[in-house]
């Protein structure tokens, strides 16, 4: 919400400025296209350490000064000043038997928060009340300027009341957008102000009106409407949402947000927030009672509580509901990119000791995509799961220690349930050096289960037990780099060859269901993993050993990583005989194929990575991925990616056709208002546009215009491409127009930034 302006201006030092602070400068500088005002230069800057106006003396200048017992008269450059404050006029006469101050003539009064410059003024020292009539001011905090017919202050009483007000970010006399008050009064014993006949006004033409508004005055959280939003768009038609901020203590507030869309009807929203020393948390729920467009009642709720009881104990609590699946996808004005596949439900319990941890929890899911959950069956509920972790330092022996333990009882309708018990002890040594390390583990895991809903003929207490033995080592090489390359001429450059082996021995787990259990991605990092399956309900044999090597290019100068590059392969002493399905074949490739990545610093602009992994035999691509990306600022940027996935186990289609997809976007300015925004993400291989993305964004001093086209899918399998047009009018130090533009563009375009005020 915008804070008004308060025009309690302190003449001759007798009466006390109330001004708005200045705020603190963003990363984006929101006025950086701004000219300075007229009045900038009367800004005064901030004494430190300076004792209060009263206890400072006044100092006053002028070429002529008439002076008697009853009265003076202060003629020609007249300069007074006290402190950080400053007023000059050409004439000032001072009533000493009336204590009454008059100003007759263009005056102007600065000091570190504001400057004011009227036409004349009347200052009354016993009673501290002034007029000033006239009034032109300006606020650096916001970059703000306006002007007042009149101003009435009366210090004691503590009010300002201004007549035929204005307000604006824009350099006076070019106000692009204004707002105008018949009647303002600004209360600072109570910290709030009040408008009457306030219009918001474009170019001279005036667009909204509110009879009455009751504002706070200063940064502090009071109760009070906020500014309104309002937008449009196909599905909900003219959105305008009216939000009233109630402070209830200063540790707990409650927003109430009613909002009216004209193609559904009316939706009542609340968010109430809570702060404790060791306790924080929020609440939100919406309910429509009859969506038109839908054809019946809608709602939302959330809660989320953070928690500290005790010494090393912490709670997490969180509770998600919609009332139906395109609940977001119809009234989430955010205009999330990300579409939301289901919602999860915890509630946590953290312990931290010395050198271990505990947590216990209970978690489940609301499901709002079943078709993603078709194959692999909806989520496991965990009720409960406990966690035991902990990994002791190396001792006198040199020996290390760790055990990892989970309880959990998995719950869900129609399958196989029950409970599983899974401990992994493991003890290791460590020999590093300079030069290389030496790292031999052993460990064995147990993993028990009581199921329930079995067929007749299951084994309803399955159990599978083996040692998981590992040896990692590796050497350091580094040479002082000769040549310049990369902008490194003073630099290392080192070479990491390391080795990591494995062995698990074969265990049949086909009695053994999947409650929480998958295939590992892979990556680089999945070369030293040890286990290729994600959960514990598979634990994957192996006689293999890992050759890799690392190179690093580092700068000298500045110890900044300029390029890093690593290659690696798993070569397999036997099959792989454990699947994740019973009826899979065993694994009988010789090696892993040969996965590489790396990353470049060019400059401190550009930069590239990519990784590459092919099949078994070396002979084709089994993955590919590149990303090149120039980043000048958060307002030029580029961003290229390619990728070609053809994992059997990531799916696009029905027919087995594999991610093969460009995606490129950017944010380019083409002059010192104007910027292109674009992105273009195509599935190549199924000839599907996932995104289309093209606009711009217009930003002046005051103001910025963003209109955006879209065409999306919301999934690759989606036949029917969605279309969209966004259009977004941002009053710099007010409010925003339109739907919430900024965040879909942050989604879309990696590196962009909303302006902020």
């Amino acid at each position: 919400m915008p804070h008004y302006p308060i025009l309690t201006v302190s003449l001759l030092a007798l009466l006390p400025l109330a001004g708005v602070q200045a705020q603190s400068v963003n990363l984006l500088d929101p006025w950086v296209r701004c000219e300075p005002d007229e009045l900038a230069r009367e800004i005064v800057p901030t004494m430190l350490n300076a004792p209060p106006p009263g206890e400072l003396p006044l100092q006053a200048d002028a070429d002529r000064v008439e002076s008697s017992s009853t009265y003076s008269l202060l003629e020609g450059n007249v300069s007074l000043s006290r402190g950080d404050q400053r007023l000059r006029a050409e004439r000032i006469s001072l009533d000493r038997t009336a204590q009454q101050v008059e100003i007759d003539g263009e005056f102007i009064y600065g000091d570190p928060y504001q400057a004011l410059r009227g036409q004349q003024a009347e200052v009354n020292l016993d009673a501290e009340t002034g007029w000033f009539s006239e009034a032109d001011y300006y606020l650096p905090g916001r970059h703000a300027q306006g002007h007042a017919k009149s101003v009435r202050v009366d210090q004691q009483q503590q009010l300002t009341q201004l007549e035929e007000a204005t307000y604006s970010t824009c350099p006076r006399g070019q106000e692009f957008w204004q707002l105008r008050a018949r009647d303002l009064q600004i209360n600072e014993a109570t910290q709030r102000g009040q408008a009457r006949d306030m219009t918001l006004a474009f170019k001279d033409t005036p667009i909204f009106y509110l009879p009455y508004l009751s504002f706070p005055t200063t940064n502090e959280r009071q109760s009070g409407f906020l500014f309104p939003r309002q937008g449009y768009s196909s599905e909900t038609g003219f959105d305008f949402q009216f939000p009233y901020y109630w402070n209830i203590a200063p540790n707990r507030d409650l927003t109430l947000t009613p909002r009216l869309m004209a193609s559904r009807g009316m939706l009542l929203g609340m968010e109430y927030r809570y702060l404790y020393p060791r306790h924080q948390g929020q609440i939100s729920a919406e309910y429509i009672p009859e969506d038109r467009s839908y054809g019946g009642d809608r709602g939302s709720f959330t809660i989320s509580d953070r928690a500290a009881p005790l010494s090393n104990v912490y709670t997490d609590l969180r509770y998600e509901y919609v009332s139906d699946d395109r609940y977001f996808r119809d009234l989430n004005n955010n205009l999330d990119f990300l579409t939301v596949n289901y919602l999860e439900r915890h509630l946590d319990a953290r312990y931290y000791g010395n050198w271990w941890q505990a947590l216990a929890r209970v978690q489940g899911y609301q499901i709002l995509n079943p078709t993603l959950f078709a194959n692999t069956g909806k989520p496991y509920q965990r009720l409960p799961q406990l966690l035991f972790d902990g990994a002791w330092p190396t001792g006198a022996s040199g020996l290390h220690y760790r055990m990892y333990g989970e309880l959990v009882n998995f719950q869900q309708s129609d399958v196989v349930t029950g409970t599983r018990l899974d401990l992994w002890p493991t003890v290791g040594w460590t020999l590093e050096q300079s030069w290389g390390y030496l790292k031999p583990e052993a460990g064995f895991r147990y993993t028990g289960y009581q199921l329930e809903d079995t067929t007749s003929d299951a084994n309803n207490t399955p159990t599978r037990d083996a040692p998981i033995l590992s040896l990692d080592s590796g050497l350091i090489f580094d040479r002082p780099l000769e040549a310049d390359w990369l902008g490194v001429s003073a630099g290392t450059q080192t070479l990491e060859p390391r080795l990591f082996y494995l062995y698990v021995p074969y265990r049949n787990q086909d009695d053994i269901p999947l409650f929480d259990s998958t295939r590992m991605d892979r990556d680089y990092d999945w070369l030293f993993r040890k286990n290729r399956f994600i959960g514990a309900d598979r634990l994957g044999d192996a006689n293999q050993l890992t050759a890799a090597l690392t190179t690093r290019f580092i700068d000298g100068k500045s110890g900044r990583e300029r390029l890093r590059a690593s290659v690696g392969q798993i070569q397999y002493f036997a099959d792989r005989q454990v699947g994740l399905y019973p009826e899979a074949p065993p694994e009988t490739a010789d090696s892993s194929g040969v996965i590489a990545q790396g990353a470049v610093n060019l400059s401190s602009r550009w930069s590239v990575q990519g990784g590459v992994q092919l099949e078994p035999d070396n002979r084709d691509f089994l993955r590919s991925g590149f990303d090149l990306r120039y980043y000048a600022n958060p307002r030029q940027l580029v961003n290229l990616s390619y990728l070609r996935d053809q994992d059997p186990s990531v799916e696009v289609l029905d027919s087995g056709d594999q991610i093969h997809s460009v995606d490129a976007s950017m944010l380019w300015p083409l002059n010192a208002q104007w910027r292109m925004l674009a992105r273009w993400n195509q599935a190549i291989n199924i000839g599907r546009n996932l995104e289309t993305l093209a606009g711009f964004e217009y930003e002046d001093c005051c103001w910025a215009l963003r209109a955006v086209a879209r065409q999306y899918r919301y999934s690759p399998v989606d036949e029917d491409a969605q279309t969209g047009f966004y259009l977004e009018l941002e009053l710099k130090g007010l409010s925003r127009l339109g739907s919430g533009l900024g965040n879909l563009l942050q989604s879309s375009i990696l590196g962009y930034q909303p302006i902020r005020y």
